[in-house]
């Protein structure tokens, strides 16, 4: 289900990058936080705009392979001792969770002497997926290491274009350096499915082998078929929601001589809000039991027998389907609070930042520089979270033509002594052109 999207809008995707928040002339932070206002005006369009992909996870390669010498062995493998296995799970399910924004079309310009209003008409998918550790813990250790019957896990994914309208103001008026901004969001649900497998239990024994399963789940603009699976209904409206971003900055100014000019503080939330898929919707149910004793009496049909059981196993991962219920889908919202410290007359930075997003929270120290007006570049580390994370950024942002800007955030630059990446799957990644006029 994640894939399915993740290859509909992977070729899509401006971008979230958060390196991009401590630079005051960037154009990508008013993603970040509403109240931000960039420099220039810009216009971002299909084709040319940008691409961003936002993974995250607590587990990793280190937790399913395990290296012994020059060889590195699989955690089914008998090589790895059980306990060993158990113990390096997370105390928390494993879990990955992604999301993806792209802009089709969007602009942004200067309104008056204090306003700045955007407009822009997106693309977002976004999904998780989780595998109980009780899951886990049966496949390498079979019954004596969970209770029976257990939560096997669960996904989802959604994906909605978002038509938005923001706006940013400066309130110096009011408070000298205060500024504070809002975009709305009107959602429009193209697909979504969810899936939990709430019951699953397994037995074995000399002499009779057993399961059950139970699971619930509801997709909308989605297809399912038991022989060919998952797939992408025609392209519909399938549900409508709304969503906001507050957002407010504050600039602390340092009088007199020195290398400080003053201080920025931000906070924002964004994504408050919900999609409501309430056409073609389809209920999914998955409630099977299976029970083999072997053949004890050879008067009977040895050969029906077998066949019976094999057909009774093929239908143990079958999905029913009816029609189903509107739901609803809340969007992942996520949480900015951040501190600048603006360096020899802004040619400098250093900051820091606390965001909560796709669930979790994460704290990132970064330093940068714009050593000319049209050129940003810094480094970040984001210490606090489900995986240490190095980063970069750069931007090039002269007044006028064209914009650049690349950045990403990588935890698995740690590799084992094969050189394969084996911290968890978190990274951030995005890289995007924008067209630029105005002065």
């Amino acid at each position: 289900m994640i894939p399915l999207l993740l290859v509909a809008f992977g070729t899509l995707a401006p971008a979230q990058s958060r390196g991009s928040y401590f630079y005051e002339n960037s154009l990508l932070r008013s993603k970040l936080n509403p109240a931000f206002a960039p420099k220039t005006n810009y216009a971002s369009f299909f084709g040319v705009g940008s691409f961003s992909a936002d993974i995250v996870s607590n587990v990793g390669l280190k937790d399913f392979l395990f290296p012994e010498g020059d060889a590195n062995h699989l955690f089914l493998s008998d090589a790895v001792p059980t306990d060993e296995f158990l113990s390096d799970l997370p105390a928390s399910d494993p879990y990955v969770q992604e999301r993806l924004e792209s802009d089709l079309c969007g602009f942004g310009m200067k309104m008056g002497e204090k306003g700045y209003a955007t407009l822009s008409l997106s693309l977002v998918e976004s999904g998780n997926l989780v595998l109980t550790n009780d899951l886990l813990r049966f496949v390498k250790a079979g019954n004596s290491a969970v209770q029976s019957p257990f939560q096997g896990g669960s996904m989802g994914m959604a994906g909605y274009a978002a038509l938005s309208a923001g706006y940013s103001h400066d309130l110096s008026s009011l408070l000298e350096g205060l500024r504070a901004g809002a975009r709305v969001k009107l959602l429009l649900g193209l697909a979504a499915g969810r899936f939990t497998i709430d019951q699953l239990g397994m037995s074995f024994s000399p002499e009779q082998v057993s399961a059950m399963i139970h699971g619930t789940g509801s997709l909308s603009g989605l297809e399912y078929d038991a022989d060919k699976g998952l797939s992408l209904s025609s392209p519909s409206i399938c549900g409508l929601g709304a969503a906001i971003d507050l957002g407010a900055s504050y600039w602390l100014p340092i009088d007199g001589p020195g290398v400080l000019n003053g201080i920025e503080f931000s906070a924002s939330v964004c994504d408050l809000g919900s999609v409501s898929f309430n056409k073609n919707v389809t209920s999914l149910t998955l409630d099977h039991q299976f029970s083999f004793s072997g053949v004890t009496d050879f008067s009977e049909d040895i050969q029906s027998g077998f066949e019976q059981a094999i057909n009774d196993l093929m239908d143990f991962t079958r999905l029913e389907s009816s029609w189903g219920e509107p739901f609803s889908y809340g969007l992942p919202a996520s949480i900015h609070v951040g501190a600048t410290a603006h360096l020899w007359q802004d040619k400098a930075n250093a900051g820091l930042l606390y965001y909560h997003t796709l669930g979790h929270s994460n704290l990132m120290f970064a330093c940068g520089a714009s050593p000319l007006k049209w050129l940003n570049v810094g480094v970040n580390w984001t210490f606090l979270g489900p995986a240490g994370r190095l980063g970069f950024f750069a931007e090039f942002i002269p007044s006028k033509y064209i914009g650049l800007f690349f950045g990403m955030e990588r935890a698995s630059l740690y590799s084992n002594s094969r050189h394969i990446p084996v911290r968890n799957f978190t990274e951030n990644f995005s890289f995007g052109v924008n067209v630029l006029f105005g002065n």
